[in-house]
């Protein structure tokens, strides 16, 4: 398979977001003690340190799939092909690639809407709770979505 020298900044971001999802996934079950890469004790709990970190690589994860997707939107108008049958040639990926766009950008919105929530005097400890996994739960989202993506994209849509 030469996929990771056909694409490699692909399979550096499929590697990236498995190692994020593994991280988080240890850190959240307190598989791995995050104390040995945070020397201060209120984020060396792996739990809350994946409740901060998922849903900021998401946030950057997010910028990366729009930057993909507006740099392959200009490459098909670009083409001298139309672009109705370029968007046919292959209607499983441009669906998968349009759901993993319109999913980061509508997962970090989400995430801004919430974090007010999150900081406002009237927010309960529990509530903030529910809050933080939920910004957990679209974040995790936001990264399966694109490394089901990126393993399209380097095994199947070569």
């Amino acid at each position: 398979m030469n996929a990771p020298r056909q694409k490699p900044i692909q399979t550096g971001k499929f590697c990236g977001i498995l190692l994020v999802l593994v991280l988080a996934f240890a850190g959240f079950f307190r598989i791995v003690d995050a104390s040995l890469l945070v020397d201060d004790p209120r984020l060396a709990d792996g739990q809350f340190l994946t409740l901060l970190l998922v849903p900021l690589v998401s946030a950057g994860l997010m910028v990366v799939i729009v930057t993909e997707t507006v740099i392959t939107g200009y490459n098909v108008i670009r083409t001298d092909a139309s672009v109705t049958d370029q968007l046919m040639g292959r209607p499983g990926y441009v669906a998968l690639r349009g759901a993993e766009a319109g999913t980061a950008v509508a997962g970090v919105l989400v995430m801004v809407a919430i974090v007010p929530r999150l900081f406002s005097e009237g927010t309960p400890a529990p509530a903030g709770v529910g809050l933080l996994l939920l910004l957990l739960a679209i974040g995790v989202g936001i990264l399966a979505l694109s490394l089901l993506r990126s393993f399209a994209e380097l095994v199947v849509y070569r």
